[in-house]
C-alpha cells in the first residue's frame, strides 16, 4: 500500500533542500597534522564555527600562503 506525502512534509523537504543549495560551503585545504588552509579569514571561521571549535591562526608551515590566504587550527 502507498503512502500519500502531505504537501506539509514536501515543503519542509523542498525548504531543506533550498536552503542547503543556497549555502557555499567553505573551501579549506588540508596541509596536515590539524594545519588547514583558505582563501580568506571570514571562510576559515566558517569552517572552525561548523565544529563549534574556536579558531587559531598559525605561520604557514610548508611555504608561505599566496596573498590572502590563512593557515589555521580549529583547536
Amino acid at each position: 500500500m502507498r503512502h500519500r506525502a502531505t504537501p506539509l512534509i514536501l515543503l519542509a523537504l523542498a525548504a531543506v533542500l533550498a536552503g542547503c543549495a543556497t549555502r557555499t560551503a567553505p573551501r579549506v585545504t588540508m596541509l596536515g597534522d590539524g594545519v588547514l588552509r583558505s582563501p580568506s579569514p571570514e571562510e576559515a571561521e566558517a569552517y572552525c564555527r561548523n565544529f563549534g571549535a574556536p579558531l587559531r591562526f598559525v605561520p604557514p608551515t610548508i611555504e608561505p600562503a599566496p596573498k590572502g590566504e590563512v593557515t589555521y587550527r580549529c583547536d
